[in-house]
């Protein structure tokens, strides 16, 4: 591919004084036949989904998640520069801004991630569109540790009740964020599935649950006069009624990732947070 028109997208918390981010676009500036477009996260950015061939994200790994589902409905790589913590989604750190000289000699590959879908199916059958996520799907209280109840089924097949803080429904991807706190497995992301994790089940028994991709799962609400919300990617909340079902697919939007470094997924697991395999 051929990048012509750059979008650099910074987080401004993370960059307060934009000084990787000016370091960044000095250094695109070098290059010839090349448009940068600098926003920040909190900016509305939907006008250059339509301009950019590729973006840039300098931040942590919620900046990418916000930039994530509206570059994959326009096709649009992602690679990004990690100035949070850990940082799972970004390629390079703030002081190997060099290494994107790569993108530019085609010494690189794109990366496919799947994404999920969910809707909303109320009582008297009307479905609500909820939202794409690359990491999750979370039902739960929201900001109050409680436990809820939700049965899940499978292709309409029922699987299970649980009775726990919430229930993660994960991609690969977000196998290594709030699933993996909550004791989900690590997946490699080259492995397309959804992984069900209960947040402190109220049980010795309940496990995570992996599912193929081709599945659909149905969640229910089983809460009575009770406040449960459905957070996507911790970007979107919304309220769930009694009895509402939050059925989840696979996406028919990827995201793409630029891999411009010689390694593997489990030796960024490794180093990111010391694991050994």
């Amino acid at each position: 591919m051929i990048f012509n028109n750059i979008g650099v997208i910074t987080n401004e918390r993370k960059d307060p004084e934009f000084k990787y981010t000016n370091d960044l676009i000095n250094y695109l500036s070098g290059k010839k036949n090349i448009n940068i477009h600098k926003r920040n996260i909190n900016h509305d950015i939907e006008d250059l989904y339509k301009l950019c061939d590729l973006f840039i994200v300098l931040g942590g790994d919620g900046t990418i998640l916000k930039v994530a589902p509206g570059a994959s409905r326009y096709d649009i790589p992602v690679i990004g520069v990690n100035l949070g913590r850990i940082g799972y989604m970004n390629e390079i750190e703030s002081d190997e801004i060099e290494l994107l000289g790569n993108l530019f000699d085609g010494d690189y590959k794109i990366k496919n991630r799947m994404m999920l879908d969910a809707e909303i199916i109320k009582e008297n059958g009307e479905t609500v569109q909820a939202g794409s996520a690359l990491n999750d799907a979370v039902i739960s209280h929201g900001v109050f540790a409680k436990l809820i109840e939700t049965g899940v089924k499978c292709d309409g097949i029922w699987i299970t009740d649980y009775r726990a803080d919430g229930i993660i429904i994960a991609t690969p991807t977000g196998s290594t964020a709030y699933s993996m706190s909550a004791g989900g497995p690590i997946i490699d992301p080259d492995i397309e599935c959804f992984c069900v994790t209960p947040i402190c089940p109220h049980s010795l028994v309940n496990r995570p649950l992996i599912f193929s991709h081709g599945s659909v799962l149905e969640i229910t609400n089983k809460n009575i006069g009770a406040d449960i919300y459905l957070a996507l990617d911790g970007q979107i909340n919304i309220k769930l009624d009694e009895k509402d079902i939050v059925k989840i697919k696979k996406s028919e939007f990827t995201a793409k990732f630029i891999a411009i470094k010689k390694h593997g997924f489990f030796n960024v697991v490794r180093g990111k947070i010391n694991y050994e395999i």
